[in-house]
């Protein structure tokens, strides 16, 4: 584990810049007039699906969301729990264009998860983390609501995937003293207890704690899931000038490093269940998987008057992860019912520190008003990971119809493969500016410039230091017709370092960050009854790596990677018991330029079609029920593969019952038992998804 710094000057000055701050508005706050809070106090807030036009987005753009040129969607966390949803997986199947991965028995579900064809990100509180969201997919409890912004949107936040941004929302202090107590009982054996407790200490702190704890077993043979989670939200005014945000947070998970089942079996026949789904062909006496991370935030919002609002945010975070695993490969020659292995151990340390200074403000030009964001971040990212690989010939070929697990009787022959450090320094600087050109027309334009230093190596060894930089830019528009209806236009970039940093080409040069670039032509519409939106979009990959056509040793930035589609989603009331909510997505994906020998291919797990629908239904003042339904049309395993996963709808329905502090909801998911099958992210094999689910929660509330 790294010790926690801050190497750069920037980072302490911002430091103490915010401490200044806290102790100036302090001795100032008794000679100023408390801000006006009846509009915050007001903010439209719909039904669980809705969107609050008047809030915004990833809780640093200033940008309401009716105005925003980008299709969004909101999500109310508690709620989808509820129904038996319990990983950022499940919830995405709520959002058409997205891609909901495999299940939480999966290693690592954030590896998985899609929006319109690519990658997405996951960030708390709309700052970026390092690999925390691999610890524990399931680590909900604490979180109010999830944001879901399609496309790239790297000018505010960062490097960041080509698909989009999760942004997972804290759950604030309420307004009085309150909490939860909440039991779940579900197939496999899962038990989950959870804690909610909100409390005024005085007029001007408030926390919110918040607890979960978990002891199942899953429909995998021998693969435990046992989760620990803890939250504190802390908000605290300093005079009528300034509040203050603290969030702390650890997550832990100890499962098996879960295998899946060969490609070469299952996919064969998908119309029935060749292989059990629950046959565990990896080596459980070995293949143990043991994350945790603790995260640290504070950002601290100061009103320097009634315009201008200076905020200046840290984090730090780690991701710490010990494993054994086991890969299936190809099936031994002329015995298919035998599949070879490797293996390795593998041990990840990382810690990622983060800090900002936003000011946000509105200003005159004449006769034009703008809403400007200038802003700076540094960031600090250091991680080492450790790695030893099982012996060639060492490790047996398993028996899919008996598997024999050869580490419950002996220790694997391991031989040290690597120990390697990746660090990565970054100082970045943006600017946004909403220009209001009329009362209606909203013209939207962002830049930023961030320059980065990558170094990796051998353990203890000196850092290569490779510098990177990128420039990205967006430029929207939205046009409000009337109170309901909302014409967007956009076109957003992003870059991500990542899979280039520290790397160099064939004669030695620094290879560029990959880049993405969406443009989308919309409609929202929003009325007491109804929202929704309708959206067309081109998003592409750009200067992809792809192999060097002159020594395959070395990889170029050439790649380019296409994803046309249009996505339609709405809710409706239909009356004040029955709420409706749909979706559907079509994408057409493409390998537009590539060295790989893929070029024209279909992009791999990409669905063509996506549909969901959902149903709830307030009976009386104690009954309600609900009802989904996803729908997901065939798609191509890995990009250039022969095999295709198989279309598949899941149907899931539920009841509960409210007293006036406690209630019961009982949900089953999969009520059909759909056998389908979701990709790994590799060509030998596929995980199952998860089987029928029924779930009873209890909860008494105070």
């Amino acid at each position: 584990m790294q010790s926690f710094y801050f190497p750069r000057r920037t980072l302490l000055s911002l430091a103490c810049l915010q401490a200044f701050f806290v102790l100036s508005f302090s001795a100032l706050a008794d000679e100023q007039n408390k801000t006006d809070t009846a509009a915050e106090g007001s903010l439209e807030r719909l039904s669980v699906y809705g969107q609050r036009q008047r809030d915004t987005f990833g809780s640093k753009s200033g940008i309401l969301l009716k105005e925003l040129p980008q299709s969004i969607q909101l999500l109310d966390v508690d709620q989808m729990r509820g129904q038996g949803l319990v990983s950022v997986g499940d919830l995405l199947r709520d959002i058409p264009s997205a891609n909901p991965g495999y299940s939480r028995v999966g290693p690592y579900q954030s590896f998985s998860l899609k929006i319109r064809g690519f990658g997405a990100d996951q960030m708390r509180n709309g700052m970026r983390q390092r690999y925390f969201e691999d610890v524990d997919a399931s680590a909900l409890n604490s979180i109010e609501r999830m944001e879901v912004l399609k496309g790239p949107s790297g000018v505010l936040y960062g490097q960041s995937a080509v698909g989009g941004v999760i942004n997972l929302v804290t759950k604030a202090p309420g307004a009085d003293n309150s909490g939860s107590a909440g039991l779940r009982f579900s197939t496999d054996n899962q038990k989950v207890a959870n804690g909610d407790i909100s409390k005024v200490l005085s007029d001007s702190v408030s926390l919110r704690l918040t607890g979960e704890l978990e002891r199942s077993d899953t429909f995998v043979d021998r693969q435990p899931m046992d989760r620990n989670n803890i939250s504190l939200m802390l908000q605290h005014k300093v005079g009528d000038l300034a509040t203050g945000h603290f969030v702390a947070e650890y997550i832990k998970r100890e499962t098996d490093r879960y295998v899946g089942l060969p490609v070469s079996v299952v996919l064969s026949e998908q119309d029935e269940e060749v292989l059990d789904i629950s046959t565990q062909l990896g080596e459980p006496g070995f293949t143990s998987l043991r994350s945790f991370a603790p995260l640290y935030q504070y950002w601290l919002d100061i009103q320097l008057n009634t315009d201008w609002t200076l905020t200046p945010r840290l984090q730090y975070q780690e991701f710490n992860t010990v494993f054994g695993q086991v890969n299936l490969r190809a099936p031994v020659t002329a015995q298919p019912e035998l599949i070879s292995r490797t293996g390795r151990q593998g041990r990840e340390n990382d810690d990622y520190q983060i800090a900002q200074l936003d000011l946000n403000g509105r200003v005159m030009t004449g006769a034009l008003e703008h809403k400007v964001l200038l802003g700076y971040e540094a960031g600090r990212e250091r991680g080492r990971f450790t790695q030893s690989n099982i012996r060639a010939g060492t490790l047996n070929p398993v028996d899919i119809h008996n598997p024999q697990y050869q580490y419950d009787t002996q220790e694997p022959v391991l031989d040290f493969a690597f120990d390697n450090f990746y660090n990565l320094d970054s100082d970045a600087w943006y600017l946004q500016d909403q220009i209001k050109l009329t009362p209606e027309l909203q013209l939207i334009g962002a830049v930023r410039y961030t320059d980065s230093k990558a170094g990796s190596g051998a353990w203890g060894s000196a850092a290569d230091e490779v510098p990177v930089s990128s420039t990205i830019w967006q430029l929207g528009l939205t046009w409000q017709l009337n109170d309901q209806l909302t014409l967007f236009t956009g076109h957003n970039t992003g870059f991500d370092v990542e899979s280039s940093a520290a790397a160099r080409s064939r004669t030695g040069d620094a290879l560029e960050p990959e880049e993405s670039a969406q443009t989308e032509l919309g409609i929202r519409y929003s009325a007491d009854e109804f929202h929704g939106s309708l959206a067309l979009f081109r998003i592409e990959r750009l200067n992809a790596l792809t192999t060097d056509p002159v020594d395959s040793d070395f990889s170029v930035n050439s790649g380019e990677q296409r994803v046309d589609g249009v996505e339609l989603e709405g809710s409706w009331q239909l009356s004040s018991a029955l709420q409706l909510q749909a979706g559907y997505a079509y994408m057409d994906g493409e390998i537009i330029e590539s060295n790989d020998g893929d070029r024209g291919n279909t992009l791999g797990d990409l669905a063509r079609h996506r549909l969901n629908f959902s149903a709830n239904w307030q009976y009386d003042n104690d009954w309600s029920a609900f009802v989904r339904a996803n729908y997901s049309s065939s798609r191509p395993l890995i990009t250039g593969s022969a095999w295709q996963l198989d279309a598949y709808r899941l149907i899931g329905t539920g009841l509960r019952y409210q007293q006036s502090n406690w209630s019961a909801q009982l949900a089953v998911n999969n009520l059909l038992d759909e056998l389908y099958y979701t990709a790994s992210g590799n060509g030998f094999v596929v995980y199952p998804g998860e089987p029928q689910q029924a779930s009873l929660q209890l909860i008494w509330q105070w």
